[in-house]
C-alpha cells in the first residue's frame, strides 16, 4: 500500500467566554463532561477521560467496566496557553504507542480581553497513520466538530 502524504490538517477556532486558564482546565481536567458519550473506544461507555498533566503523561478513557483504553500521550503541557497530544489511535481504533504512527492534536488558548479566550484547534500529521490515514482523516474531520461542540456548550454554561 502507498503511504498517505500531505493530508490537510483539521482546524477549528472559536471563542469561549472564559479566561484562558479556565478554558484550559475545562478542556484538560473535565473532558468526560463535554466529550460525547458515544465516542468511546472501550467495550463499555467511559466514566472518565484522563489527561495526565505533564509531558509524557497518558491520555486515556476509563470505562464503566473498569477497562482503561489508551488514546495517546502528552507532547506539550503549557497551561494556560497550549496543549499538544499524540493521537495514537489507528484506523481500527486500536492504540499504538509508536509516536511515528501518531498524529498530533494541538489546542491553543489565546486571551481575548479579561474574560474570553480564542481556542485554536489543529489535528495534524494524519499521514503518519500510513494506510489508515484517509480513514482517520475522514472520521476526525466531522468528529471533531461534534466533540468540540460539547466543549463549547459546557464552556457557555460555566460562563454564566
Amino acid at each position: 500500500m502507498t503511504q498517505a502524504v500531505g493530508i490537510e490538517p483539521v482546524r477549528k477556532s472559536f471563542e469561549v467566554e472564559l479566561p484562558p486558564l479556565d478554558a484550559f482546565q475545562l478542556f484538560t481536567s473535565d473532558m468526560a463532561a463535554w466529550w460525547p458519550a458515544t465516542h468511546h473506544i472501550g467495550p463499555s461507555p467511559f466514566i472518565e477521560i484522563v489527561i495526565e498533566p505533564r509531558v509524557g503523561g497518558g491520555w486515556f478513557e476509563v470505562d464503566q467496566d473498569g477497562t482503561t483504553c489508551q488514546w495517546g500521550s502528552i507532547l506539550a503541557w503549557e497551561p494556560p496557553n497550549k496543549l499538544v497530544l499524540a493521537w495514537g489511535l489507528q484506523a481500527d481504533w486500536k492504540f499504538s504507542p509508536d509516536l511515528s504512527k501518531s498524529s498530533e492534536v494541538e489546542v491553543r488558548f489565546l486571551p481575548m480581553g479579561d474574560s474570553a479566550t480564542l481556542v485554536e484547534f489543529e489535528h495534524r500529521h494524519l499521514e503518519r497513520h500510513h494506510e489508515g490515514a484517509e480513514k482517520i482523516a475522514a472520521g476526525v474531520k466531522d468528529g471533531w466538530g461534534e466533540v468540540l461542540a460539547g466543549f463549547r456548550s459546557l464552556a457557555a454554561k460555566k460562563s454564566r
